[in-house]
């Protein structure tokens, strides 16, 4: 069997990609999805998931869509629990 590589965590492409290229902090972030610094830090951290709703959230904020960031953490957190089942 065919190991995959460990996708990346949304959170890393959204600070690597869209914060960084829109010149946004972490912050600034919290306040347009009208959410907690601590929330945008935990997900960009890697300690916290995108859920459905803040998909949704930062579809709208990033002109990207939700499907991206739930198919995103769909495969990261697969990939996390054949990690554990092996």
């Amino acid at each position: 069997m065919i190991k995959n590589p460990k996708p990346l965590h949304p959170g890393v492409v959204l600070s690597e990609v869209y914060m960084r290229e829109m010149g946004l902090s972490q912050t600034a972030l919290a306040e347009l999805c009208g959410c907690s610094h601590r929330k945008i830090n935990e997900i960009v951290n890697q300690k916290r998931s995108i859920s459905a709703e803040m998909a949704i959230v930062l579809e709208s904020v990033l002109d990207t869509t939700a499907e991206m960031w739930v198919r995103m953490q769909a495969d990261y957190d697969l990939w996390v629990a054949r990690e554990k089942a092996a």
